[in-house]
């Protein structure tokens, strides 16, 4: 990642950490993570909340899309609980094998 990218990333989990209750990590994903994005990738992140319920999880993305636009809206923001870090869901398994964990 180069600088300019790691910075707009710091700044965004930052964010995310002071407005979100239960925050607890972020993984960057996807094709930024392996290296392999093109021009209209977009940039995948796992956020870690706590005490996060399914039922909120799709109006809390929208918050942190609205969020992720202030610092690049290729940004992609994906919620998940801890609980759902122990499927089987391969979705997750790619995350937590190949996802780099974002330090604030």
């Amino acid at each position: 990642m180069d600088k300019e990218f790691d910075t707009i990333l710091k700044e965004f989990i930052s964010s995310v950490s002071s407005k979100t209750p239960g925050f607890i990590k972020a993984y960057l994903f996807g094709s930024f993570a392996n290296g392999v994005q093109h021009l209209n990738s977009d940039i995948d992140v796992a956020l870690i909340i706590k005490d996060l319920k399914d039922s909120e999880k799709f109006d809390l993305q929208i918050q942190l899309m609205l969020l992720a636009s202030d610092f690049d809206n290729r940004i992609e923001p994906h919620p998940f609980s801890p609980e759902d870090l122990v499927s089987t869901n391969p979705f997750i398994h790619e995350i937590l094998k190949y996802g780099i964990e974002i330090k604030k």
